[in-house]
């Protein structure tokens, strides 16, 4: 049976996804006990990869997030020692494991016949996983509501896509919801009433269309009839075909978060902003902190900071352009690395891991050697705004370059561009 509806949905996906969000709401609507509605998303979800994805891969799912959430639970009642932070390494490289495992090709060719299946959104509640099981671990989240916690993985809006969420976050938001948009024992996402909930939600997937199917892929479409054969293109047509898929790259990711966030909000669901205007930040950091700012905030807490901290205890504290510069590698090259399995992915990591920590390096040195009236004139003068916006945008424009093609054809189109 679900075979069939697979073979449905493959030929009308648009279709589907409209009938199958509309079934939801539907009956997550008609449901009126908490407990039944958490349930309902859980069940929804898993359905949402069984048709998407696929049946053996949302059992699979399913087995990985019980196992979270056996050990997790544990972790709210062991006390610290070695037997705790043994459980936590090992839960960690397993479920890094098995993200490997489905993202790469050359280790998925390994598995049973009957798992090498597409493995949808495994970066993302991989992610989500690893929240849970540090969190427990450190004592952040005190308790896991199972149901809860399953509706936390399969949250259909943001599976495959994003944003990344946290569960103390999403456990709040939902326990807040008030369907009905009356007065009573929940107070509403803020007040806000399902009519309000209804019609940022439709206006924000409406929003999201336009930036993915007109402006995201008609300038997909642009860029090809400009340069169907890239390495054969003038200078020119290279750096328009580079700034034209900074614009592409930008309108399909966000565009995919706002039908996220819009599809949230028909649930009830106020889903974390993704993006910020990124392009119009004068600087590499900045421009990290407003694109998928999502994952950003993940890997600061969860890679960043902590690997900050155990170099500081090897190297201690008087190296910290040092320790900036191995943790900026190390995470950026984490984020390559998790977008793609190829080199360019790697490449287009640490080029931005670099670009960070000279960043770094350059603002230390002109806070320790500038005068405070050079530094207030630098950060009032449009002129040197505007101009760091340009370059930091031109900055990000030749690192999509090693994200959307093979690293030795991105090495070409970068020497070309640059008349090297």
């Amino acid at each position: 049976m679900i075979n069939s509806v697979k073979l449905l949905v493959r030929f009308l996906p648009v279709h589907t996804i409209v009938v199958f969000t509309l079934v939801g709401l539907l009956l997550y609507y008609v449901l009126k006990a908490q407990k039944a509605k958490t349930v309902f998303l859980a069940f929804w979800g898993f359905i949402f990869v069984c048709l998407y994805g696929h049946p053996s891969f949302a059992f699979l799912t399913l087995m990985l997030t019980v196992l979270v959430y056996l050990v997790a639970k544990s972790f709210v009642k062991m006390k610290n020692g070695f037997g705790k932070k043994s459980l936590l390494f090992l839960g960690i490289v397993f479920y890094i494991g098995v993200l490997f495992l489905f993202k790469y090709p050359f280790l998925k060719a390994r598995l049973p016949l009957m798992l090498q299946v597409k493995a949808l959104g495994i970066s993302y509640f991989t992610f989500k996983f690893l929240h849970a099981l540090i969190d427990t671990y450190r004592g952040r989240i005190k308790e896991l509501d199972f149901a809860t916690f399953l509706a936390f993985v399969f949250f259909f809006p943001t599976f495959s896509a994003g944003p990344i969420d946290r569960y103390i976050r999403f456990y709040r938001n939902f326990n807040e919801i008030d369907v009905s948009g009356g007065a009573g024992g929940n107070t509403g996402l803020a007040g806000d009433s399902v009519k309000l909930n209804i019609d940022i939600g439709v206006s924000r997937i409406i929003f999201g269309l336009f930036k993915k199917f007109i402006i995201a892929d008609k300038t997909g479409i642009l860029i090809a009839k400009i340069a169907p054969d890239v390495l054969a293109a003038p200078r020119a047509v290279l750096w328009a075909v580079v700034f034209l898929y900074s614009v592409r790259i930008y309108y399909d990711f966000s565009g995919y978060t706002d039908i996220a966030i819009g599809l949230g909000r028909l649930f009830g669901f106020k889903v974390p902003e993704n993006f910020n205007r990124p392009y119009l930040k004068p600087n590499i950091v900045l421009f990290w902190q407003n694109w998928h700012m999502t994952l950003t905030s993940w890997l600061r807490e969860y890679l960043f900071m902590p690997l900050g901290k155990l170099l500081i205890g090897f190297l201690g504290a008087g190296h910290t352009w040092i320790i900036n510069g191995i943790c900026q590698l190390v995470t950026m090259a984490a984020v390559g690395i998790w977008h793609g399995s190829t080199m360019g992915f790697l490449i287009w990591g640490l080029y931005h891991g670099a670009g960070l920590a000279l960043y770094r390096l350059y603002a230390d040195l002109l806070k320790r050697y500038g005068s405070e009236r050079f530094v207030d004139r630098l950060n009032e003068s449009r002129f040197v705004r505007y101009g760091s916006t340009v370059l930091t945008f031109i900055f990000v424009s030749i690192g999509w370059v090693f994200f959307s093609y093979r690293w030795d054809t991105a090495i070409r189109i970068v020497v070309k561009m640059v008349g090297m």
